[in-house]
Order: structure tokens, then C-alpha cells, then sequence
């Protein structure tokens, strides 16, 4: 998390509530989200909870429709639109620039349990496979959820959740010296978007495909198309010609023979 070399006495620290109240926030927060992303790929997965994505009780099949349709939509707009350059903008004239990433971290949270609760399953099976084809899908999920966790880590997990912005500004009274480059490291070698290659995965890879799995898998799959689209540009306003470099040489998110073959000549 940047941890300085000299680090503040703790007491200054635990006897300062304008330092002690926001930072343990910002804690609460990053442990919300620990919480909270698992059970979201669990859900999506269709594994373990006792509701998920494939069943649990439901509405009759129209009015179910029209309120994942509508669950779907939230999760879009609000993910979308809080990722915007403006909004950040606009937030942050309201909490600390610190615990702005907080913010959103929390209400991409809050919107994830309020579409688990309020989902409605569509048990209607669109495909259910056995053996080793349901093995190899099975694989592709839990692929793709440590792929998820793989690429937060790349891309520094802490800043990502909020807590490093805290703990600098906070408790080492150090200022955020976030390096802003591309990462083109471990995975990204063979795309541009590894955290959303592993959602996709999570989201696709299903042994048995129920008609509610399929909408969330098509929604939220378009979800990321506008998104990633969103975030390039971002991208390239940032980064330029070196951006458009990578973005040539590499998929955005599934591995070509080129970008593998690219992989191979960097090994050591």
C-alpha cells in the first residue's frame, strides 16, 4: 500500500478521530467489497449460495424479465457512469479526494447486493451438459474468477479498493504518488482487459445455462463492451500513441496467436 519508511506513531493515529474515522471507513469498505465480489461470482456461477443467478424463488416469467432487465440497467449506469472522469470530478467536491474511490466502491457494492437479492431466476434450461464438457466449463468459471482476482493485483489491488489512497493521506500523511502507466505485464501481454476476460469466463462458462443466467450473462456482457469502450478512450486520452501501440499488438480480450506468440518471445 506505499508504506513509507518512517512511519507515524500509531497513537497519533488512534487518538486523531479526522485521521482515525475516515481511514477505518475506507477499511470497512475494502472488507465490504472482500466480501462482496466472491459472493457475486459465486452467484453468477450458480455455486454454493443458496441464490443464484439459476435459481431460488421467482416471480412468473414476464414480471421476472422486467425486473432483471431493470436490475441490469442499474448496474450499468451506475457502474459507467461513477467510472467517469466527470463524476469522480463531481464527487470529489463533496468527500475527500482520499475516500473518493471509497465511494464508488461502496455503491458498486451496495448495487451488486440489491441485484442478488432482487434477482429473479429463469429455471428454463438452455443447456445442461455432463462429464467432460461440463469438467471443461466448470474450469473455464473458476478460471476466470482467479483471473479476476489475478488482475486486480497487477493492476495494485489496494488503490483499485480505496484503502491505499486512505492509508497515504490518513496515516502516513504521505501524498498519493500513484505511478500513472500502462501496465503491459503478466497477463496483459495477451490482452488489454484480463479482469474483464475473467468475468466473461465467469459469466459464460456454465455447466447448466438457465434462461436467467443467459440474460445476466448477455446483459452484463454488454455492460463490458460499453465499458471497455468507455475506459479506451480514457486510455488513450492518457497514454496516446503508446496506448494505440499496445492496443494493436494486443486483443482486448481473449488471447490471438499473435499475442501468444508475442507471450513466448518475452519469456526469460
Amino acid at each position: 500500500m506505499g508504506v513509507t519508511t518512517t512511519p507515524p506513531p500509531v497513537r497519533d493515529v488512534l487518538t486523531d478521530r479526522r485521521r482515525l474515522v475516515p481511514f477505518l471507513l475506507a477499511f470497512a469498505v475494502y472488507g465490504f467489497a472482500g466480501l462482496t465480489v466472491p459472493l457475486m461470482l459465486l452467484f453468477a456461477g450458480g455455486w454454493w449460495l443458496p441464490k443464484t443467478v439459476d435459481r431460488g424463488p421467482h416471480l412468473p416469467t414476464l414480471p421476472s424479465i422486467v425486473i432483471d432487465v431493470l436490475l441490469l440497467a442499474l448496474f450499468g449506469l451506475q457502474h459507467s457512469g461513477m467510472a467517469r472522469p466527470s463524476f469522480k470530478a463531481f464527487i470529489t467536491r463533496w468527500v475527500p479526494e482520499a475516500l473518493e474511490r471509497t465511494v464508488y466502491i461502496v455503491m458498486v457494492c451496495s448495487v451488486v447486493w440489491v441485484i442478488m437479492l432482487a434477482w429473479q431466476p429463469l429455471p428454463q434450461q438452455v443447456w445442461a451438459t455432463t462429464g467432460t464438457a461440463r469438467t471443461v466449463l466448470d474450469a473455464g468459471f473458476w478460471l476466470g474468477f482467479v483471473l479476476v482476482y489475478a488482475a486486480t493485483i497487477l493492476l495494485n489491488h489496494f488503490y483499485l479498493l480505496g484503502i491505499s489512497q486512505a492509508y497515504r493521506q490518513y496515516v502516513t500523511r504521505v501524498p498519493d504518488a500513484t505511478v500513472d502507466q500502462l501496465q503491459v505485464h503478466g497477463p496483459y501481454r495477451l490482452v488489454r482487459h484480463p479482469l474483464m476476460t475473467g468475468l466473461l469466463l465467469s459469466f459464460w462458462f456454465a455447466g447448466t445455462m438457465t434462461a436467467g443466467h443467459l440474460l445476466w450473462a448477455v446483459g452484463l456482457t454488454g455492460y463490458i463492451l460499453l465499458g471497455t469502450f468507455l475506459e479506451e478512450r480514457d486510455l488513450i486520452a492518457r497514454f496516446g500513441a503508446a496506448y494505440r501501440a499496445y492496443a494493436a499488438e494486443v486483443p482486448a480480450f481473449f488471447p490471438s496467436p499473435r499475442s501468444l506468440f508475442r507471450r513466448s518471445t518475452h519469456q526469460p
